[in-house]
């Protein structure tokens, strides 16, 4: 960088350069923490659905896309540009301060909402911090280039140093401040970093102001023959499509590798943002030291080899998995819940330690073998396209803001296409098919290499030959994804599907079932234990005319409950519809859903409840587990009481559960009675009485070695006196309080304090 010395009072221009580097840092490690809180708080309110989460994240990409086009369009107009960085700064800030109380009130008064109405309640909550934090990156693009007179350098090292300010962020938030404090303790210390910045930047007001920089600005190096024009934001649409296509994909498909959890999703997300940020960063130098490269023919390559490295890594883990002992790998992942694994590695034996470390860092191991070499190949793009886009001196701010604009816009369509079109209808492999060839493709635009002219007709035989190849290689039919499943046994039918919701693959042996939700076991057939918690539960049940069911899993609670003849409606809440769909190929299932007594809803649980004022005799939930993403919503105390609403006054509320201290003292800070036992409790407000002949009447339907089982498969641990005892010094799951799926947090204090 040129680094052109110039009166400013207080500090020097240097010193000025790292300051403004550092405050973006945090801009962007701060904006990552609000994102990843007020993300997973506004699903308390309006679900977790495909809908509702594509729904937050668009309107969260919005924001920030109409805020850098305003903000580019107004830092090219004023005169105290640092005077606006800090008054964004300061806003978001307090912003942050009444986001939470804010939310509280919003969702006490719009929960459960249609989707229609969602959405608006969610760009209302979204629209001014997104568009503040929009535009952040014209603004001091703008500042930053007055001091460095070099744009390609101020936009390249202001993207890499946010970008990495991110990455760090999204960490930082999930793997400390929200597992060991909580989420309103992550928005706390994100205001703290915005208020700081303010204050920082307000004291440093007079060395930054405009008349105190130099205003000889150079459009760029570049002749004006490789000046995109305005065809260079119909690109960036482009690509900003296929980028965010991708990174659903990624998500989905490490997803079914470590399972959905919290960590799984951070983990990913700050590999992604890690990429991007080096990307951006090493095009400014690549650039530099080669000024006469032609860069459009390399923003093509960058495309292409984007293309390129996805069809690599994609069809390099299908046959690596299905001929090699790569498959170890993934063995090991697919066969371990927790990611990462909190324990120490065994010095057992040289192989035990490996495995174990491998387990605490497979997360992130899958994360950049699948992310990270196209990432960087796209964060090298958005410097190249923005400076591909300057044509006029002086409008910096304006050509970043508006190339980020058409950037956003483009992954916003990705994001709704890729979710709600290409993987329900195509599924995984096409789609991932479909946007490697558009890499591949754009090879026919790259009309020079390494100097020389490159034949238009050579470049269409090329991209031909190589798309001829890929779609010959190509994996089809569920198979990359049956790959990854290791549960074979010989004489097996195999059921997959795939839809908005994710994977669904389900196990057949003759009358055995094993299912399979995004690479987690849910449930399975015969499952004696699912027969005895539904036994217990309608056995201490005053009535049973009208039943409620959260998760369906493969059916044995549903299947239980229908045998009771005291049963008159039974309604179904499953969130998964793609599981479902799968299932149903299966007749045992179809003749459960279809039973007669069985209203089925598609919806999220907790958002049914709160639009619905109807009463049940017993709840019954069997979701997913507690350390899965979101499982929250359906774990903590506010969802129990929520529960309690609609519970009858002597109602019986049944909850699954894989944790036995906090689970256990949470369902207890809601009801007076608790019978805990070994992997499930039952909860009312009323003293529990079994009622023998209901129990007889429903073991009758078993033959004698079936009753056996589901007798021997469950066992009574205690009551509410016994979790006083065991767990009442354990915390309680709260909305804001996520403690058993931000699950580190609590396995460190047990580790440490909680069981010594």
């Amino acid at each position: 960088m040129n680094h052109k010395l110039t009166n400013i009072p207080r500090i020097t221009t240097t010193h000025l350069i790292i300051f403004l580097s550092f405050i973006f840092f945090f801009s962007g490690f701060s904006a990552l923490i609000y994102q990843v809180v007020w993300q997973r708080l506004l699903t308390l309110h309006y679900g977790v659905g495909g809908i509702s989460i594509t729904l937050i994240v668009s309107i969260y990409m919005v924001g920030l896309g109409l805020g850098a086009l305003f903000g580019g369009y107004l830092v090219d107009r004023i005169i105290n540009r640092i005077i606006l960085y800090f008054g964004v700064e300061l806003l978001i800030g307090i912003f942050g301060i009444i986001s939470l109380p804010l939310l509280r009130v919003i969702g006490r008064h719009t929960a459960g909402s249609s989707y229609e109405l969602s959405f608006l309640y969610i760009f209302l909550f979204l629209c001014l911090p997104t568009f503040l934090m929009g535009i952040t990156l014209p603004v001091l693009t703008k500042i930053f280039n007055r001091l460095i007179n070099d744009f390609l350098s101020s936009v390249s090292f202001l993207y890499f140093i946010n970008t990495l300010g991110a990455s760090l962020g999204t960490i930082f938030a999930t793997y400390f401040l929200i597992s060991f404090f909580g989420l309103d303790v992550a928005v706390a210390v994100a205001v703290v970093i915005n208020f700081v910045m303010a204050t920082l930047i307000f004291l440093v007001r007079d060395s930054a102001a405009d008349d105190n920089v130099t205003h000889n600005i150079p459009v760029s190096s570049i002749s004006r023959d490789a000046i995109f024009g305005n065809i260079a934001y119909f690109l960036v649409f482009i690509t900003g499509f296929v980028a965010i296509g991708y990174e659903i994909i990624w998500f989905r498909i490490i997803g079914v590798l470590v399972k959905a959890s919290p960590y799984a999703f951070s983990s990913v997300l700050s590999i992604y943002l890690l990429g991007i940020a080096v990307g951006s960063f090493g095009m400014s130098k690549y650039l530099h030291r080669n000024e006469n490269i032609h860069k459009k023919s390399l923003f093509f390559s960058l495309q292409f080899l984007i293309g390129i490295s996805v069809i690599i890594t994609f069809l390099g883990y299908y046959y690596l998995t299905k001929y090699t002992s790569f498959r170890e790998l993934t063995n090991i992942s697919f066969g371990t819940v927790l990611h990462p694994k909190l324990v120490m590695p065994s010095f057992g034996t040289f192989k035990r330690f490996l495995v174990d470390l491998y387990k605490l860092f497979d997360v992130f191991w899958w994360s950049a073998f699948f992310v990270l070499i196209p990432t960087i190949l796209m964060g090298a793009s958005f410097p190249l396209i923005s400076l591909l886009s300057l044509s006029h001196r002086n409008k910096e701010g304006s050509t970043v803001g508006t190339v980020y604009f058409f950037n956003i816009v483009g992954n916003v369509f990705g994001g709704l296409i890729t979710g709600f079109l290409l993987l329900p209808f195509l599924k995984t492999e096409k789609t991932v098919l479909i946007f490697s060839l558009i890499g591949v493709i754009f090879v026919i635009f790259v009309s020079r290499f390494r100097g020389k002219q490159v034949p238009l007709n050579r470049r269409i035989v090329f991209a031909t030959i190589l798309l001829i190849i890929i779609v010959i290689l190509f994996p089809m039919r569920g198979q990359f994804y049956k790959t990854m499943h290791s549960w074979k046994e010989e004489k097996t039918e195999i059921y997959l599907e795939e839809g908005i919701e994710g994977v669904v693959v389900t196990y057949k042996q003759q009358n055995k079932v094993k299912n399979f939700i995004n690479g987690l076991g849910h449930g399975g057939r015969p499952s004696y234990p699912f027969y005895y918690e539904t036994l217990e539960a309608l056995s201490f049940a005053s009535n049973l005319e009208n039943v409620l069911i959260i998760g369906f899993g493969t059916g044995s609670i549903v299947e239980m409950i229908q045998k009771s003849d005291d049963v008159q409606n039974i309604t179904l809440v499953e969130l998964n519809k793609t599981l479902l769909k799968n299932l149903r190929k299966m007749n045992i299932f179809v003749e459960i859903l279809d039973n007669p007594k069985v209203n089925t809803i598609i919806d999220d649980g907790r958002r049914f409840l709160l639009r619905t004022n109807k009463k049940f005799d017993l709840i019954a939930i069997d979701p997913v587990r507690t350390t899965t993403f979101y499982s929250n919503n359906l774990y903590s105390c506010q969802f129990f009481e929520l529960v309690n609403e609609h519970l009858s006054d002597d109602g019986i509320f049944l909850i699954w559960t894989d944790e036995y201290k906090v689970m256990p003292n949470t369902v207890h800070s809601v009801f007076d009675y608790v019978r805990l036992y070994n992997s499930f409790m039952l909860a009312s407000n009323a003293p529990f009485e079994k009622y023998a002949e209901r129990e007889k009447q429903l073991l009758a339907q078993f033959s004698p070695k079936e009753r056996e089982l589901i007798l021997s498969s469950g066992k009574y641990v205690g009551d509410q006196s016994y979790i006083i005892k065991e767990a009442s010094h354990y915390p309680i799951n709260k909305d804001w309080k996520p403690v058993t799926e931000y699950y580190l947090g609590l396995k460190f204090k047990e580790k440490f304090f909680l069981d010594r």
